[in-house]
């Protein structure tokens, strides 16, 4: 790439973050007319110019304040005369208190294209990951006690200013009630005295509200306004603090409010907060009787904090705490599988032998002989399923190369297609070459033959075409619903997808999740190993697979292995096959 062509490109890259940060609304006239996009947090596309100036600016009025950006890393490229690429990653700091986002790397992808106008933006993507594995992981667990320790920061932080609240609002009513008693409050007192009300209100992080002694309300903090969806704080006065919680939760407020009365303390108590507009949400209410000098209640002072996001905390600490006890337990399964595989297999290596030699020391024809060759063939059969479970554990293993996988795959297919009936149609989506993966070859036919196998089997009806096809897909595009395994996220660049696709019977909901157990088979003649085993080997290469499949509309199996940046060597790959029948 030119320098000057460098040099403009870099600038355009950090006139856009600039504007980006600080909200400049000329970012819009960057866009290409015939642009594309999505957004970090988006599900969808975005296809044209207008839908993504409007996605821009209603990022702006979201955040109105100036963000900062602090770029990591930027590479660009040429990728035509008149196109270029920019990459970066860089980290975002917005201008509210932010545990979460300021600590993870956000990826931005622009793609320039020079126009009659100048240099344009014609495609934009960000991605913000979270919940990543850190290095040497196998499961998210720094991140996991990164979020409780900052969880708990959190809680201790509004604790303690929910008691210097507490402490400063004791404090001023004690002074109060003394003024009160010795007859020595004046206007300036009073004054000081509501000053220090109105300083408790405006500091404290939670809403404080003060009713009457009937619980109609007569002071709130600005929290409720946002708390609750008000508009002003008038719209508070004279309405009972019943009316801001759900219908079915207020009997249990009363109770509470009952004990308050009669001096019994109570804890704090949660309750679904309902805002203007009908909405709910958790609240966490305290709250106490102020009395006068005769120690008669007068009012409440009511504190309400919204723990919205403390029960999200709670419910996802649990969801990975679940997760990972199954994960142990799993790994615990699979470690005692292991073991009697292991086993099984050096006393079939045994029996195996003994048969062998006994078959050399008896004349051929005989029954014996035959008999022990029935053995010896079902032994053989035992050791294949055992080294299958092997297989299926990650316990074998076999030298990796880097290999052509289109390559791979029409050297498998010519085998292959003499062992499918001929009625059997095949249909072929492979590139001319690429693209390149580490693995071993014969694992990767193996799995070629297991899901063709599959797809053939799951057909009931001759003449249903079985597709097969081999693409590159970016790490975030691959999907999360029944994934396997569960216990790793996508780190490669980029992922070899090998695709097969039948339109046979489908998978019912309740099997889809068994599928990939050893020795599970809904077919009458299947043995339950083939998908094991290509799970098996999908996960020793570092890679994923993916089914999707309803009943009576086939099925998609898709394994997706890292693409590596290594050539395929000099004399490893063969010419092109074309099987018969293939299309």
């Amino acid at each position: 790439m030119h320098v000057k062509d460098h040099d403009q490109i870099r600038k355009l890259f950090d006139d856009y973050l600039r504007m980006y940060a600080t909200r400049d609304d000329r970012l819009t006239a960057y866009f290409s007319e015939d642009f594309s996009g999505f957004t970090g947090g988006g599900d969808f596309l975005v296809k044209d110019r207008a839908a993504w100036v409007a996605i821009t600016r209603q990022d702006f009025a979201q955040i109105k304040e100036a963000i900062r950006i602090e770029l990591k890393d930027l590479s660009i490229q040429s990728l035509a005369g008149t196109i270029a690429v920019a990459t970066g990653f860089f980290t975002i700091h917005l201008p509210i208190q932010d545990h979460v986002l300021s600590r993870e790397t956000a990826r931005l992808v622009l793609i320039f294209r020079e126009e009659p106008g100048g240099w344009k933006i014609s495609h934009s993507s960000i991605s913000i990951p979270y919940d990543l594995v850190g290095e040497g992981e196998v499961y998210p667990l720094k991140e996991l006690t990164a979020r409780n320790a900052a969880l708990e920061e959190l809680v201790a932080e509004r604790t303690q200013q929910l008691s210097e609240a507490n402490r400063r609002l004791r404090q001023a009513n004690d002074e109060l009630a003394n003024e009160i008693t010795g007859h020595k409050l004046a206007v300036k007192s009073l004054q000081s005295s509501e000053d220090r009300y109105r300083s408790i209100l405006n500091a404290s992080p939670d809403d404080i509200t003060i009713t009457d002694q009937a619980g109609r309300i007569l002071m709130v903090s600005p929290m409720a306004i946002k708390m609750f969806g008000c508009g002003r704080r008038e719209e508070f006065f004279g309405r009972s603090i019943l009316d801001f919680i759900v219908p079915e939760d207020r009997e249990r407020a009363l109770a509470q409010i009952a004990l308050k009365r009669q001096g019994i303390a109570t804890r704090a108590t949660v309750y679904r907060g309902l805002r203007l507009d009908g909405s709910t949400f958790d609240i966490e209410v305290n709250s106490e009787f102020i009395r006068d000098a005769t120690g008669s209640p007068s009012g409440m002072v009511v504190i309400v904090r919204d723990i919205t996001e403390r029960k999200q905390a709670e419910a996802e600490t649990e969801k990975l705490k679940a997760r990972n006890r199954q994960l142990q337990k799993a790994e615990s399964l699979g470690c005692m599988a292991g073991a009697i595989a292991h086993i099984f297999n050096n006393q079939l290596a045994a029996v195996i032998g003994n048969l062998e030699l006994a078959m050399l020391d008896l004349p051929a024809g005989t029954e014996a002989v035959q008999s022990l060759t029935l053995a010896l063939q079902a032994a053989n059969e035992a050791a294949a399923v055992s080294g299958q479970m092997r297989t299926y554990l990650g316990q074998t293993f076999f030298p990796h190369e880097t290999l052509d996988l289109s390559e791979i795959c029409r050297q498998g297919l010519s085998v292959l297609r003499v062992a499918l009936p001929k009625n059997v149609p095949l249909e072929l989506h492979l590139p001319g070459s690429g693209p390149n993966i580490r693995a071993n070859a014969d694992h990767v036919k193996q799995i070629l033959t297991n899901l063709i196998t599959n797809a053939w089997e799951a057909g009931s009806d001759a003449g249903k075409v079985i597709r097969l096809s081999v693409t590159t897909i970016a790490p975030e595009k691959i999907p999360t619903a029944h994934r396997l395994p569960v216990d790793r996220a996508p780190q490669a660049a980029s992922y070899a997808c090998l695709e097969v696709a039948d339109a046979g019977c489908g998978i019912s909901g309740q099997d889809i999740e068994k599928i990939f157990d050893p020795f599970f088979s809904s077919k009458f003649a299947g043995r339950g190993m083939g998908l094991a085993v290509v799970l098996g080997i999908v996960r020793a290469h570092d890679g994923f697979i993916t089914v999707k499949s309803d009943p009576g509309q086939g099925s998609v199996f898709q394994v997706f292995l890292p693409v590596s940046a290594g050539a395929v060597p000099l004399g490893s790959a063969m010419p092109a096959i074309t099987a018969p029948g293939l299309t």
